[in-house]
């Protein structure tokens, strides 16, 4: 049946507007498909100079970067000792064995993953390790190095002042559960705790930071190219050189690790709460944030489980090590350090609130 002119016009006027809705919708979605790709995110625009140590944001960034894959980490092997070598603690890396150690080359801008020349802290870590031992030493560049605590402090809040960190997560897996950060100072004071999950325990703003009764029981000493706390002379930095026992260890699940066991780990040179590291955050969180950690494995002596070579991706030329005669703060740490094992024939800165 024909319809009267003025029902056709109203049909005609609905199924217009009704195309108009569709059409409407699909350029939204259009819209929103794109900026899902493209859109930007703390995750994609994180700040030069960002370093952070507060804790993650959530919210639409965190969303943002659970739908992309996460950047790779720095991978890193780690010789054992050879049997005869010996590492002496007394703040120089000018052993044998160090100088073929592994490096995990400049630091980088945590925010960036890029070399930045702009930060006041630079650094580079080294590793060994033995039966008894895990060696750390650091070479860090540093034009005005700050001490300013009591010689006798006990976990002083080394990070507000100048100090290097080690990260370490022993399970390898990067959850952020039963993990330890351990700092020394230039002045050789030690800061070291445990953490049962990301920053917890946490006691407040003036802690106690995770279980600070855990002593790491290490030995470290430190070498200054430059004077401590006086900004009247052109400082050059200092060199952190440490042994920690595996005993200090108790969560992980099996220290010694073997050869071809991998460990999470993360370095860094601070000042002020913020500095340079090894493997990036890259705005996942803050200093603590495990899965960003590099990956360190444990070959034998001569390369076995885990390939012929100590060296780091993406690691570059190394620092120089303080010249022999530079003024040392070498001393023992307390805690009793296991005795030494022979070696077996098996090798941004600071851009958010800090989480203190």
């Amino acid at each position: 049946m024909r319809r009267p002119c003025s029902q056709r016009r109203a049909v005609g006027e609905a199924h217009g507007a009704g195309a108009r809705r569709r059409a409407l919708g699909l350029v939204a979605a259009v819209l929103a498909a794109s900026c899902s790709r493209g859109g930007g995110g703390e995750q994609e625009a994180v700040p030069a100079g960002a370093a952070g140590r507060a804790p993650a944001s959530s919210g639409a960034g965190a969303g943002q970067g659970q739908r992309r894959a996460p950047a790779a980490v720095k991978e890193l092997e780690v010789r054992k000792l050879a049997p005869g070598a010996a590492v002496t603690i007394d703040g120089r890396l000018d052993e044998p064995a160090w100088q073929a150690a592994a490096r995990t080359g400049p630091f980088v801008n945590v925010g960036t993953g890029r070399e930045d020349p702009s930060l006041p802290t630079q650094g580079e870590a080294r590793l060994l390790w033995d039966d008894g031992f895990l060696y750390v030493g650091f070479d860090v560049g540093d034009a005005t190095i700050t001490g300013g605590f009591p010689q006798d402090a006990r976990d002083p809040h080394l990070w507000e002042r100048d100090t290097v960190e080690v990260m370490i997560d022993p399970d390898g897996d990067g959850d952020n559960k039963d993990y330890y950060e351990i700092q020394i100072s230039p002045q050789n004071l030690v800061f070291d705790s445990q953490f049962d999950d990301y920053n917890a325990p946490r006691g407040g703003p003036s802690g106690p930071f995770g279980h600070q009764e855990w002593s790491a029981g290490l030995t470290s000493a430190v070498a200054l190219r430059g004077t401590i706390d006086d900004d009247s002379d052109q400082d050059r930095g200092y060199v952190v050189e440490a042994k920690i026992p595996w005993s200090a260890f108790a969560k992980a699940r099996s220290a010694p690790p073997s050869p071809g066991d991998a460990w999470r780990m993360n370095f860094y040179a601070m000042q002020n709460n913020g500095g340079a590291a090894w493997s990036p955050i890259l705005g996942e969180g803050n200093f603590h944030r495990a899965r960003r950690f590099g990956r360190v494995r444990f070959v034998g002596a001569g390369g076995e489980a885990g390939g012929a070579g100590a060296s780091a991706r993406d690691a570059g030329p190394a620092p120089a090590t303080a010249p022999p005669g530079a003024p040392s703060a070498a001393g023992e740490r307390r805690g009793a350090a296991a005795p030494s094992a022979s070696a077996g024939p098996k090798p941004g800165y600071r851009a958010d609130p800090p989480d203190r």
